[in-house]
């Protein structure tokens, strides 16, 4: 074989390295969920049942989420890697442990929650939006806003905010719970994690124990959801989860645990 051909044939095999695009990575996303969505396994012992969760952090922006069909709406800071967040660090250094729960009135009301509101229907569709799982932890407002059958995670502060595409509700079995994302935004006195999934009827709090601090989770119309600031900085849990049932019985399970 000739020289000129075999440099022919190394052109053709060369092909250019590149970062996939934001759409590209959302694709892949969307793919390996419906792939996990069909492959978990069967008979797992009592307790608590989990799926390898996404962790949302750097592939997903807004014009990607938009261009795959997710609900993923608004970013407002710095993302990982970088000297801010989405939040002042202000913010974060009076979050608290235990949420105060903000009825939709009140989540309307706040400035947050306007952010929030503005953040979801960034579309100007005017949809209807249905407000839950609103707590307050500190100045930070924490919600999910769902329209016309999409919903989104949002956390806010007075000035502005993160929020996030999250999967439909799904009912749990008793005694159970499952996570639907995690992961973390931001970094230094500005990183903070979160996890959202959904709980069984019967599950009436569940307390989340990761880097040195203890989270009582929002439970409300079978989702959870909780945040806490200066925790893992890729997202993984690396503490417990403890869920506290009707019957006063409580269940806890390692966080290694829920990335399979």
């Amino acid at each position: 074989m000739t020289n000129d051909l075999l440099a022919r044939l190394a052109d053709l095999d060369a092909a250019p390295r590149r970062t996939p695009t934001a759409q590209e990575t959302d694709r892949e996303e969307t793919l390996l969920r419906s792939i996990l969505d069909d492959t978990e396994r069967p008979g797992r012992p009592a307790g608590a049942v989990f799926r390898r969760p996404l962790v949302r952090r750097l592939s997903f922006t807004a014009a990607g989420a938009l261009a795959a069909g997710l609900a993923l709406v608004a970013v407002n800071g710095g993302l990982p890697g970088g000297s801010s967040g989405p939040l002042s660090s202000s913010e974060l250094a009076a979050w608290t442990g235990t949420a105060k729960s903000m009825d939709v009135v009140a989540a309307r009301g706040s400035a947050a929650g306007k952010w929030c509101l503005d953040a979801t229907d960034s579309n100007g569709t005017g949809t209807e939006p249905v407000i839950s799982n609103a707590d307050l932890r500190g100045k930070v407002a924490s919600m999910i806003v769902t329209r016309g059958g999409r919903s989104a995670y949002c956390l806010a502060g007075s000035d502005g905010g993160i929020s996030m595409g999250i999967s439909a509700a799904r009912q749990q079995p008793d005694g159970h719970i499952e996570v639907d994302t995690l992961g973390a935004r931001g970094s230094g006195d500005q990183e903070l994690n979160y996890v959202i999934g959904w709980a069984g009827s019967d599950v009436r709090g569940i307390t989340v124990r990761d880097h040195g601090h203890t989270t009582e989770a929002m439970v409300q119309d079978g989702r959870f959801t909780a945040w806490w600031p200066d925790g893992n900085p890729d997202g993984l849990l690396t503490g417990t989860f403890t869920l506290h049932l009707a019957d006063g019985s409580t269940h806890t399970v390692k966080g290694a645990g829920l990335l399979g």
